[in-house]
């Protein structure tokens, strides 16, 4: 099978978790919707047109790769920010709200994309990112990223073991066995979070999510075996799945 493989980091990023309002947590990798609004802003889709239930991105699969960060030697850092939001009423400030927001520093990841399309999609999407419509960023819009490759690679056919990915559905009563794990290793559990799929842009221009599923995010020190998530692929020694399919 083919995939498009982009392996990209960036000085600092931020994937705010849905629910959190005053301190908002991230996520360790971003969520398949910032992964199609990424592909949308490298092809300079409006909301309107990359959400669209019959559109030019709509039956593209996303999957991501957290790779080491030369930095840190492992996982990227992480910080906390505290911000101030003004509300303004009558063009007075009537009050402010602090919070606090966790950032990711040095990450890299490698992004994947596939689709049934005979690498129509596929191989517009390459050109587009190497010479992109809006600057490209993960998260926020300063958070720009530095695009390392970009290609089109054959990948095989992958086993169960994950590590450092994402996959859909609550994978903490079927994982099996932990291959890399032994005395004095330490590391975050696996993260599990409620996410849509897509959005649908309403009359007013506002996204409303839409096709929730649980996505469970493995760390990159901690590899589990996950039995019945099919189908599963290989790149470069790692596996993983689609996040959308």
């Amino acid at each position: 099978m083919e995939v498009l493989a982009l392996t990209v980091s960036a000085p600092v990023v931020s994937f705010r978790r849905p629910l959190d309002h005053n301190y908002q947590r991230t996520l360790p990798l971003p969520p398949p919707t910032t992964l199609l609004g990424l592909a949308g802003a490298a092809l300079g889709l409006s909301d309107r047109e990359l959400w669209r239930e019959v559109g030019p991105l709509s039956e593209l699969k996303v999957s991501v790769l957290l790779q080491e960060s030369p930095r840190t030697k492992g996982e990227p850092g992480k910080a906390r920010d505290m911000w101030t939001v003004m509300k303004i009423k009558g063009g007075r400030i009537t009050d402010r709200s602090p919070y606090f927001r966790e950032l990711l520093f040095f990450t890299k990841v490698t992004i994947l994309y596939g689709s049934s399309e005979n690498g129509g999609i596929l191989s517009e999407l390459r050109g587009a990112f190497e010479d992109p419509v809006y600057a490209l960023s993960l998260g926020r819009e300063d958070e720009l990223i530095f695009l390392e490759e970009v290609g089109l690679f054959e990948v095989s056919s992958g086993s169960q073991c994950f590590r450092g990915t994402a996959v859909p559905g609550d994978i903490r009563s079927k994982a099996e066995r932990i291959s890399n794990f032994g005395p004095g290793l330490r590391f975050e559990p696996p993260q599990l979070e409620t996410l849509p799929l897509s959005f649908v842009v309403n009359k007013k221009g506002v996204r409303e999510p839409k096709r929730r599923i649980p996505l469970t995010f493995i760390p990159l020190d901690l590899e589990l075996e996950v039995p019945g998530i099919s189908p599963t692929f290989s790149f470069r020694g790692r596996n993983f799945t689609w996040l959308n399919s």
